[in-house]
């Protein structure tokens, strides 16, 4: 018996040598499993009608615009893209013009030549771009990261912004929240970049999902195509690697356009408690509203798309009403 069992973690201890060898030179010899897939090839999938770039200090930008109306800049979440906003500009480009981005890294978007990736170089970066294309007044909706974004751009803009949407922004996660220096992620970390399986990709957006059964294959393949990119990867982990959500208590007490927070029940990114609290700290938003989604988890626009969607329409209209 203790021969078996010698002999057997004799095997164990090889297979684990083995595959570290081969992660290793994965890595030295720069060998990416799938292969990068080209940006002529991607682009080719995924461009819209509307897609357009532009080049913003050395990032060729991708952005589309639909519609026509008062400004609303839509901001996705780490790891998503533009497209993942479908639902919502469908329903409010025939009353608004809705601009939306792939962050830096994200979609068609290329990875940012200067390989920073902080907040301050991302809010930067879409300040120069919301004035290249001329934007005097904006409305604001931002999901996960793009959220906390959007929150920055409005502290630093406040004249510019008419309304924020907040759609489970991640800035209160305790495990960032407060952070001045990026969280250390272990070294095998990064081996994301270089042996990336689909189910990594998969298990991401179903554990973002209140009902993981409702992820379907067309949006997995999309965030994978896109994630095999010509540098997205690197770009991604780099994101992950520098990101600082900064002093987001302060942030949050200094917004003062009305907001609409948007939060899952079932978010286990970051737990719906968090949505109370962080409607207590706006305190000097001129106006607050909050809706729970009982199903919904961490993911809401790519989860429920068509219902975030029409009760962001609902509360934008009823700002304008209000207004005129």
């Amino acid at each position: 018996m203790f021969q078996f069992v010698k002999s057997f973690l004799k095997i164990i201890i090889t297979l684990i040598l083995a595959v570290s060898f081969i992660l290793y030179a994965l890595i030295e010899l720069d060998i990416r499993y799938p292969s990068e897939i080209s940006k002529e090839e991607i682009d080719s999938k995924y461009l819209l009608e509307s897609s357009g770039f532009i080049e913003i200090d050395g990032v060729n930008l991708h952005y589309a615009i639909d519609g026509s109306g008062p400004d609303l800049l839509l901001l996705h979440a780490n790891y998503a893209n533009l497209i993942d906003w479908n639902p919502w500009v469908n329903q409010l480009k025939d009353r608004f013009r809705v601009i939306r981005i792939d962050i830096p890294g994200h979609g068609l978007t290329a990875a940012d030549p200067s390989n920073d990736y902080s907040m301050q170089r991302t809010v930067f970066l879409l300040e120069e771009f919301i004035n290249a294309i001329e934007v005097q007044k904006l409305s604001i909706a931002g999901a996960s990261l793009g959220g906390t974004i959007g929150l920055h751009y409005a502290r630093r803009n406040p004249e510019k912004v008419e309304n924020l949407i907040l759609a489970s922004p991640g800035a209160l996660n305790p495990r960032i929240r407060g952070r001045t220096e990026p969280v250390t992620l272990p070294k095998p970390f990064e081996i994301i970049a270089y042996f990336t399986p689909r189910l990594i990709t998969e298990s991401l957006l179903r554990s973002g999902f209140g009902d993981p059964d409702n992820v379907s294959d067309k949006l997995i393949d999309r965030w994978y195509d896109l994630l095999l990119r010509e540098g997205q990867r690197d770009a991604q982990i780099a994101r992950v690697n520098q990101y600082v959500s900064g002093d987001i208590d302060l942030v949050l007490s200094e917004i003062t356009s009305p907001t609409l927070i948007m939060w899952g029940e079932k978010n286990s990114v970051v737990p719906v408690e968090l949505a109370y609290e962080m409607k207590n700290m706006m305190n000097n938003s001129t106006r607050i509203e909050m809706i729970i989604y009982e199903s919904g988890g961490h993911q809401l626009v790519q989860e429920l798309g068509l219902q975030t969607g029409k009760d962001a329409l609902k509360y934008l209209m009823k700002w304008r009403d209000d207004d005129e």
